[in-house]
């Protein structure tokens, strides 16, 4: 086989630019797309074999070329992909009251960024019989979210993909799976002002308090993961959806046993 690619989408988010440094000290080819800005991930435009390229992940013609042009320049297939991308409920309110554009707008971008990638992606590791995949689903998809429906929707639905494209590649050696935190331990500040901002961090402590571990999930620890799935040891693990919560999953499981 040639030289393997990794693919990270939303490489400048805070997530994904932690993930982006960890790839990069692999000193193997990396591709890094952002949408819009990459102050997070700058000083890895100079690192031998890794590039980064402004995307708009909800166009397959954005996406297509970016791909082919990294694999080209690289000299090297795409192998692996995180995709850690995603447009979240900014509006915050119950679907009653939702603007029917804004909720359009999440679920539609977040499977069509989903899709894309995976389009682009999936014929380089089927015709190579080698492939992992992981990508970001959210515990959400277990609890639903309140006055976040459309964002739990999109992650249900990214979930499912998970599924789905297991069946269809795992005889190709091409495994797929999906990481689902809670909510991570990230400078909210940095993503949001106003009423939202407000919104996600009671949201983000009512969590802490309720989960048994009494923490919110590290970015170190969803590295641990990515990187256990992204192994070329791995054989029969795919279809997943790896819930990282703390232990909150199975206080609710426990609540709906006691209710039955």
């Amino acid at each position: 086989m040639k030289n393997k690619l990794t693919i990270l989408t939303g490489a400048n988010g805070q997530v994904g630019s932690f993930i982006a440094h960890q790839l990069a000290e692999k000193n193997a080819p990396l591709l890094l797309l952002y949408h819009k800005n990459f102050n997070r991930i700058e000083d890895l435009a100079d690192k031998e074999k890794v590039m980064l390229i402004s995307c708009n992940l909800e166009k397959l013609e954005d996406v297509n070329p970016a791909i082919h042009y990294a694999a080209e320049n690289l000299a090297a297939v795409p192998a692996f992909l995180i995709h850690t991308a995603a447009i979240r409920s900014y509006d915050a309110l119950p679907l009653a009251q939702t603007n029917p554009e804004i909720f359009k707008e999440v679920l539609s971008s977040n499977l069509e960024m989903a899709y894309n990638v995976l389009r682009t992606c999936l014929p380089f590791m089927l015709q190579e019989k080698f492939g992992r995949i992981v990508m970001f689903g959210s515990n959400v998809v277990q609890t639903g979210l309140y006055r976040g429906s459309a964002y739990a929707a999109a992650k249900a639905g990214i979930v499912n993909l998970v599924k789905s494209i297991a069946l269809e590649t795992a005889s190709s050696n091409v495994l797929i799976n999906a990481i689902s935190p809670a909510p991570v331990q990230t400078v909210l500040e940095e993503e949001y002002t106003g009423d939202y901002l407000a919104f996600r961090k009671r949201y983000f402590e009512e969590f802490r308090q309720m989960s048994p571990t009494g923490k919110l999930v590290s970015k170190e620890e969803i590295w641990l993961f990515c990187n256990l799935l992204l192994s070329e040891k791995l054989e029969n693990f795919t279809g997943k959806d790896i819930i990282i919560d703390g232990g909150f999953s199975a206080i609710q499981q426990i609540k709906g046993s006691e209710i039955q």
